[in-house]
C-alpha cells in the first residue's frame, strides 16, 4: 500500500482503489480532498453511491469488483480515535453499497499502516 499512496503528504485525504473480479488492481487511483475531521453522513452516502456504480463495471466471472480504502493524514504516527471513526464509517459506505472492501489503511506521516 505504501508505494501506491505513500507517507502523508496532504492534511487530510482519502484514497479510493479498485480491485476487479479477478483480483487485479485497476489503474484508477482517485483522491477525494479536503474530508471532514469527522465523517458525515452525506459524506458518506456519497461516497457509498461511487463504490457502487464504479464497482458494478469491475465484476468479472470470477467474481464482483472491491474496494481498498486509505485515509490520509499529517500528523501523529499512531491511530487515533477519528481515525477508528472513519474506518468504521468507510467500511459502513461499502457494506451499503453491497463492495466488498479489501482493506481500509491510514497513510500518516511516518507511513502506511492497516486500520
Amino acid at each position: 500500500m505504501e508505494q501506491l499512496v505513500g507517507r502523508a503528504a496532504a492534511a487530510r485525504q482519502l484514497w479510493v482503489m479498485f480491485v476487479d473480479g479477478d483480483g487485479r488492481q485497476t489503474p484508477v487511483v482517485m483522491p477525494i480532498s479536503d474530508i471532514p475531521l469527522a465523517p458525515e453522513t452525506r459524506v458518506i452516502e456519497n461516497l457509498a453511491a461511487i463504490l457502487a456504480g464504479s464497482c458494478s463495471d469491475l465484476a468479472t466471472d470470477m467474481g464482483r469488483g472491491s474496494a481498498i480504502l486509505t485515509l490520509e493524514r499529517i500528523g501523529r504516527d499512531a491511530v487515533l480515535a477519528g481515525d477508528r471513526r472513519w474506518a468504521a464509517a468507510l467500511r459502513a459506505a461499502c457494506d451499503r453499497a453491497g463492495v466488498p472492501l479489501r482493506g481500509v489503511c491510514l497513510s500518516t506521516s511516518g507511513g502506511v499502516h492497516p486500520l
